[in-house]
C-alpha cells in the first residue's frame, strides 16, 4: 500500500509546482496597482470619457453680442520707385572750314596757302565719338600735305581724316594747298564733308584772292550784313557793286557774281543791259560802254538760305571786265563776304587760325612710347651697349692690325739678307747682267738633294757613259 500513497504525494508535489510557477509569472506579467491605504492591490483604472457641459448665462430678452474684434491692418508695401531708364547718347558736332586766303605774294608765284577745318563733339552721353570726313580741291588748286592736332590723324593719300573726340573737345586739321597761277579767275569752291555715324555735315571751302594788280580797272564791293535772329531761316540782303574805267579810252563793262553755296542772286540793277546764268553760281551781267574815268555801281539782290545763314561767314566772289575797242578784255576781281551776328544761344565760333604743327618726336620718346603700348617691349640700352662695344672691337683690330705693319716695316738689317749680284765670267755676256735676288731670311735652310742623277736634269753618270761607248765599239 506505500507505493501508491508515494505515486500520490509526488502528483502533489508536482501539481503544486506548476500552480505556484503559472502564478509568479502572472504576477510578473500584469502591473501591480498599490493601494495606498492599506496596500491591497486594486485593478487598473479605467479612462472614461467625460463631456464638459458649457453653463449658460441666462437669457434676457436681447442677445448678448460678442465684443467686436479689432484686426490691424498689415503694413503697405514699401513703395519701389522704377529705376530711371539709363540716359541715351546723342550724337552731334560742330564744324567749322576757313577761306584758303592767297595774299599778295601770289602775284609774284606764290600759289601756298592753308585750309583749317576745326570740329568738335558737341553729343551727350557718348563718352569718345569719331568724326571721320574727307576734302576736295576744285580745279587748279590740289593739297600738297596735312597733319592733324588735338588728337586728329590724316591720311594725305586719300585726303581724309578721322578725330576720336572726348566730349566737347576740340580738334584740328591743317591742310597745305597750293594754287595754280592762273586759277583765280575761274576757280570754284571745294567741299569738306563729316559724319558720325549717319550725322553728316558738309561746308565749303571758298579761295580769297587780294585785287590783282591790273591796270585800267579798278573794283570793290560792299560787305552784305545780315540782321541778328534766334534760329536761322531764309532771308534777303543786297550786293553793291563799283565798277570804274581807270584807262584812257572807253570799254564795254561786264561784271560777274559767283555766290557761296546756299546763296541764290534774284535781283539784277538797272544798269544792267543783259544778263544772263552761267553756272548755277555764277551770273553774268552785261553794263554796256564806261568811259574813261567814269564808273558804274550795280546794286545785286542776294536770298540765303537758313543753312546757308547757320554757316555764316560765307565768301562770295565779283569778276569784272573792260573790254576796249580793239584791245584785249582787262580782268579783275574782287572777294566780299556775307556776314550776321550770331544766332541766339549759338555757342561761340571755333578758331579757324592755323595750330602750330606738331614736332617729330625724338628718338626718347619713340622708345617711351614703344614701352608704355608694349610691357614686354624690351629696353633698348642692351642694343646700345652692343653697338658701342662692336664699334671698340673693330677700333682695336684697326689698331693693332696698324701697329703690326708698323712693326714690320721697321725690321733690322739683320733679319733680312742684303741683295747678291751674280757676276758671270765673260764679259759682254747677257748673263752678265747683275739680277737682284729676293731677299731670303736666314732662317731658312732649303732640303738637300739626294746623291745621284735628278729625274729630268740630263746629268748621268761617268760609268754609264762609259760602258756605252764600250757596247757600241
Amino acid at each position: 500500500m506505500e507505493a501508491p500513497t508515494g505515486r500520490r504525494t509526488r502528483r502533489l508535489r508536482a501539481g503544486s509546482f506548476v500552480l505556484l510557477a503559472a502564478v509568479c509569472s502572472m504576477l510578473l506579467a500584469a502591473p501591480a496597482y498599490a493601494d495606498p491605504g492599506d496596500g491591497e492591490t486594486s485593478s487598473p483604472p479605467v479612462d472614461v470619457p467625460t463631456t464638459e457641459v458649457p453653463t449658460q448665462e441666462p437669457t434676457t430678452g436681447q442677445p448678448t453680442q460678442a465684443p467686436p474684434t479689432t484686426t490691424e491692418a498689415p503694413p503697405p508695401p514699401p513703395t519701389t520707385t522704377p529705376a530711371a531708364p539709363p540716359p541715351q547718347p546723342v550724337h552731334r558736332f560742330k564744324m567749322t572750314v576757313s577761306t584758303v586766303s592767297l595774299g599778295d605774294g601770289y602775284w609774284q608765284g606764290d600759289g601756298s596757302a592753308e585750309l583749317v577745318i576745326s570740329v568738335k563733339n558737341t553729343g551727350e552721353n557718348v563718352g569718345r565719338d569719331t568724326i571721320t570726313g574727307y576734302y576736295a580741291f576744285p580745279s587748279g588748286s590740289q593739297a600738297t600735305g596735312a597733319y592733324g592736332t588735338g588728337g586728329c590723324r590724316v591720311d594725305n593719300g586719300a585726303l581724309s581724316f578721322s578725330c576720336p573726340l572726348a566730349e566737347q573737345a576740340l580738334g584740328q586739321i591743317v591742310i597745305k594747298v597750293n594754287v595754280d597761277p592762273g586759277a583765280w579767275k575761274t576757280i570754284t569752291a571745294g567741299q569738306v564733308t563729316a559724319a558720325i555715324g549717319p550725322l553728316v555735315r558738309t561746308a565749303p571751302i571758298s579761295f580769297a584772292f587780294t585785287t590783282p594788280p591790273t591796270p585800267g580797272i579798278d573794283l570793290g564791293t560792299t560787305e552784305p550784313q545780315l540782321p541778328g535772329a534766334s534760329s536761322p531761316k531764309d532771308e534777303s540782303t543786297q550786293l553793291s557793286v563799283r565798277l570804274r574805267n581807270t584807262g584812257t579810252t572807253k570799254a564795254a563793262g561786264a561784271l560777274e557774281v559767283v555766290t557761296p553755296p546756299g546763296v541764290d542772286l534774284v535781283g539784277f540793277p538797272a544798269a544792267c543791259r543783259s544778263h544772263r546764268r552761267i553756272s548755277a553760281e555764277r551770273d553774268r551781267c552785261e553794263l554796256g560802254d564806261i568811259a574813261a574815268g567814269k564808273e558804274v555801281v550795280a546794286v545785286f539782290g542776294l536770298n540765303v538760305s537758313a543753312a546757308a545763314r547757320a554757316e555764316l561767314p560765307l565768301t562770295g566772289t565779283v569778276h569784272a571786265y573792260l573790254t576796249p575797242i580793239g584791245r584785249d578784255a582787262v580782268e579783275t576781281r574782287f572777294d566780299f563776304k556775307i556776314t550776321a551776328p550770331p544766332l541766339a544761344g549759338a555757342d561761340a565760333p571755333l578758331p579757324t587760325s592755323a595750330p602750330v604743327s606738331p614736332p617729330p618726336p625724338s628718338i626718347g620718346e619713340l622708345n617711351l612710347r614703344k614701352q608704355a603700348n608694349d610691357s614686354h617691349q624690351l629696353s633698348s640700352l642692351p642694343y646700345i651697349g652692343g653697338i658701342v662695344g662692336l664699334a671698340a672691337i673693330v677700333g682695336a683690330l684697326v689698331v693693332f692690325s696698324l701697329r703690326r705693319r708698323g712693326r714690320d716695316e721697321d725690321l733690322p738689317p739683320d733679319d733680312v739678307e742684303d741683295v747678291v749680284l751674280v757676276t758671270a765670267a765673260g764679259a759682254g755676256d747677257p748673263a752678265s747682267i747683275a739680277l737682284p735676288r729676293a731677299p731670303i731670311p736666314r732662317s731658312l735652310t732649303l732640303p738637300r738633294l739626294p746623291s745621284g742623277p735628278v729625274a729630268g736634269s740630263g746629268f748621268r753618270e761617268k760609268y754609264d757613259t762609259d760602258s756605252d761607248d764600250r757596247s757600241t765599239g
